[in-house]
Parts: C-alpha cells; structure tokens; sequence
C-alpha cells in the first residue's frame, strides 16, 4: 500500500523544493540488501512520477514481527 499527500508544505535541508518522507513497513524480509534495492527503486519512481531528486527524501524501514500487525479482526 502507499499513500501520498501532494500539497503538504514540506522543507527539507532549508528549501521547500519537492521533497518526502516514508515509511515501509515489512513482516519479515527485510535486510541491508534488500532495504538498499528498494530505496534504489523508490527513488527511481519518485524522480520519474514526482520530480524528486534521491537527495531529497528519506524512507524509514521498519521489520516488524506478525503479531504486530491486525488485519481482518486479528493478527497475523
């Protein structure tokens, strides 16, 4: 899932040119290698959808264990 917000007044190393900010949440498989692909492939797609440059964002990875994510009135 990803959510965006456009519009949302943002500065980032003292300018407001686009910039952004996420967090990936992951049950399991993420790691060095794999956070470093993605950050790649992110950084990709925000420059080529949204125009922003890989200096301008940070993604924030979080593994987290089953039980600490519900769905469908449970976890899993």
């Amino acid at each position: 899932m990803i959510l965006v917000n456009g519009g949302v007044p943002m500065a980032f190393a003292g300018t407001e040119a686009p910039a952004a900010y996420g967090e990936l949440i992951s049950i399991g498989g993420l790691g060095p290698s794999v956070n470093s692909k993605l950050s790649s492939t992110i950084a990709d797609v925000l420059h080529t959808k949204l125009s922003i440059d890989s200096s301008r964002f940070y993604i924030k990875f979080y593994d987290v264990q089953r039980s600490f994510f519900g769905f469908n009135g449970s976890t899993f």
